[in-house]
């Protein structure tokens, strides 16, 4: 009986799991909903690969973008940090280069987006990268395993 309530405790937990990314605007970046799914690269880590980072999952998509694009996401990611708890930005020639935010935490759990842009090899497209983390750990921790790794 003690172990079914259990089961049945961390089953009802795992959608408040899965929504803590939902509720991002950003999230339609990650469902292939601004740049087809087929153009971006993405990578999903969850558990023990993340302990030594403080982290529980950590999810990326990469892309080259168009322009237009690229105001949508950035558009996406400054609607996100706009409600965040902490937030570093970076805007250069009028376009969003860089953000690290950490947003408003939900009980026990930390989430953090990140968004970097370049110019990319492939001619006039622009190189995006937006990350989706969460776990016990500071903005100021990532900061640092981001510089030093």
């Amino acid at each position: 009986m003690k172990k079914t309530l259990i089961l049945f405790t961390l089953l009802l937990l795992l959608p408040i799991a899965a929504f803590s990314q939902e509720r991002l605007r950003s999230n339609a970046v990650f469902e292939g909903r601004i740049v087809p799914k087929d153009r971006l690269v993405e990578t999903f880590v969850k558990g023990d690969y993340l302990k030594d980072y403080g982290l529980s999952l950590f999810r990326s998509v990469r892309m080259d973008v168009d322009d237009a694009e690229l105001e949508r996401i950035s558009a996406l990611v400054l609607r996100d940090a706009a409600d965040a708890a902490s937030k570093e930005t970076e805007v250069e020639h009028n376009r969003l280069r860089y953000a690290l935010i950490a947003l408003e935490p939900d009980p026990g759990n930390r989430c953090f987006l990140c968004f970097q842009s370049r110019p990319s090899a492939e001619g006039d497209a622009t190189s995006v990268i937006v990350i989706y983390m969460e776990g016990d750990t500071t903005l100021t921790n990532l900061k640092r395993m981001f510089t030093t790794k």
